[in-house]
């Protein structure tokens, strides 16, 4: 729905009481000069006090990193949205969810189905289906600096 610069995308997410990181499967494969997007997702968690639903096999590289998650199914967290919320991760449904380390096209599919809250996609491409997204870039050196900016603009 709109492409918005990491500044405002972490300023905005700031602003609301329940936000779920949701880590996917590309977390533990794709590593942006030296840094994983795993670490992304772990120090926007830390810096957030957001909790993880570590879908894909990540758990056990956020609890490596010291981060308290729980393994989900991202399908299943995303049905929860749409009806009653069950999951423990959260006593109630998330006002955001964020999406991190997913296909465009998954990350695509998953931000459509959600129900009665907003989803950011932290990807290398834009999701127009998503609420919030970040702009294209042309190379991991460019999402990287997205990622980095998106980090600093927590602690403001």
């Amino acid at each position: 729905m709109s492409k918005k610069d990491a500044s405002w995308l972490a300023q905005h997410l700031r602003r609301k009481k329940r936000v779920l990181i949701m880590a996917g499967a590309q977390c533990d494969q794709i590593e942006l000069d030296g840094k994983s997007l795993l670490d992304y997702a772990a120090e926007i968690s830390t810096r957030m006090k957001a909790p993880v639903a570590a879908t894909g096999n990540t758990v056990t590289g956020f609890r490596q990193r010291g981060i308290d998650t729980n393994k989900a199914w991202a399908i299943e967290m995303v049905n929860f949205t749409r009806h009653e919320w069950k999951h423990p991760i959260m006593k109630k449904k998330p006002d955001a969810m964020v999406f991190i380390g997913y296909s465009p096209s998954l990350a695509a599919s998953l931000a459509s189905a959600v129900k009665d809250a907003e989803t950011v996609v932290l990807g290398n491409t834009y999701v127009a289906e998503a609420t919030y997204s970040l702009p294209d870039v042309t190379s991991y050196k460019a999402w990287q600096q997205e990622l980095s900016e998106f980090v600093q603009a927590l602690e403001k």
